[in-house]
Parts: C-alpha cells; structure tokens; sequence
C-alpha cells in the first residue's frame, strides 16, 4: 500500500493500492487483478476505484517457482546484502530488502 509509506500520496486520506503483474496480455488485466487482490488482503475490491492501469514490457524479472521470497541480507560478519534479487523482483522487493539488511545490522551492534 503506498500511503502506508508516502500518505501524501492520497491527500484525502483514502488508500492508494499498486500491484504489478507478470505477462498480462492483451486483455484488460484490471478485473481479474481485482479479484485476486480481494483473496490478497481479504477485503471487498468491489468498490475500489481503478485509477490506471501501465503497460511496461519486460519491467519486472520472471520468479518461477520456487522463489525464495526472503533471504537472509548478512553475507559474512561485515557484509551485508540488499537487493530486489534477495525478496521478490520489484521496487517494493528492493525496499524490503533493504529494510531488513538495515534490521540485521542493528541487531549485530
């Protein structure tokens, strides 16, 4: 959920959702994404108002099963890695990442 990091993002306090989907056709991916995103955070999608859907060819890596979602960031006692290739292939992954090589290096000080 972007406003959870950015809530600027929807001034009036409403939550902005974005999702990224792996070899959509040429069909309008919208109602199916929709239905999965209501099994996702197990809440009615019905009302949610689709801003935008963006085509970008090849934006995202392929993650065929079985892709580990998370992997540790320490490498050795002063390396650490973070990457979008360490969680899943995305800026969202990029950031988790990060975020938990942050988390392991406090907790080694």
């Amino acid at each position: 959920m972007l406003t959870q990091v950015t809530p600027g993002y929807a001034g009036d306090g409403r939550a902005l959702i974005s999702t990224s989907v792996l070899g959509a056709g040429a069909e309008d991916p919208e109602p199916a994404v929709r239905r999965r995103l209501a099994v996702l955070y197990a809440a009615d999608t019905a009302g949610w108002e689709h801003l935008a859907t963006c085509r970008v060819r090849d934006a995202l890596p392929a993650m065929p099963p079985p892709h580990p979602l998370t992997r540790p960031g320490r490498l050795t006692a002063r390396r650490y890695l973070a990457g979008d290739y360490r969680t899943t292939g995305s800026v969202q992954g990029a950031l988790a990442s990060g975020a938990r090589a942050a988390r392991e290096i406090l907790a080694a000080i």
